[in-house]
């Protein structure tokens, strides 16, 4: 029996996912996420392969053209040095628009760059704590150089910037258009903006300090 419209998407949006995972295996990154078990995970994209929408290269698992056209990819990035209200409410907005959601975690480098100071937990720290968030798809960490790498290798329909973060809406739109690309930006909200983690830090730096 054919898999059902969304089943389908919500399984090629969980191969898109796989697909930038940092794990040994997509069959059980996909199958743990699917709550499918191995051999009904196997049949099911064996499927999809028959059908065109997946392709096998060796051991890996990719959606073919047809297959990424039929789901939503979201791009959102940050540092996520401290997790808070904040940053749940930006990742689930994130989700809400799209299939998948994929969040590039700020490399130490990038952070100590940007914010002129250390963080408080090193990048895979960081990057496993994203991952570990249901709303989450995949976190991986970004580029140390240029921020368009990580959309580059992405190619997401939609790249979602956080209510406070200092890109600009407009320079992005220009920059992606002149690497072929054609997501859409946007620009997400929030109902408590106060809450920042530089904000926490100032509230509790004794405590922080430690960490």
């Amino acid at each position: 029996m054919q898999l059902k419209p969304e089943r389908t998407r919500i399984l090629l949006a969980k191969i898109y996912a796989s697909e930038f995972a940092s794990v040994d295996s997509q069959i059980d990154f996909i199958s743990q996420r699917m709550l499918t078990g191995a051999e009904d995970l196997k049949r099911e994209l064996q499927e999809l392969l028959e059908r065109g929408l997946i392709q096998e290269k060796g051991t890996k698992i990719r959606l073919s053209s047809s297959g990424r056209k039929m789901i939503v990819a979201v791009m959102c990035g940050g540092a996520f040095d401290i997790i808070h209200p904040g940053h749940l409410e930006t990742l689930e907005q994130a989700r809400s628009l799209g299939d998948v959601l994929i969040v590039s975690v700020a490399r130490d480098s990038t952070f100590q760059r940007n914010k002129k100071r250390s963080p408080n937990h090193g990048e895979e720290l960081r990057r496993g704590l994203v991952s570990s968030l249901r709303i989450v798809d995949c976190a991986i960490l970004g580029s140390e150089s240029d921020i368009f790498e990580t959309v580059l290798l992405l190619k997401p329909d939609i790249i979602a910037l956080g209510y406070d973060q200092f890109h600009e809406e407009s320079k992005i739109s220009e920059e992606i258009r002149k690497r072929g690309l054609t997501a859409k930006v946007i620009r997400l909200e929030s109902s408590n903006p106060e809450i920042k983690t530089s904000g926490i830090i100032a509230a509790k730096p004794d405590v922080l300090s430690g960490i």
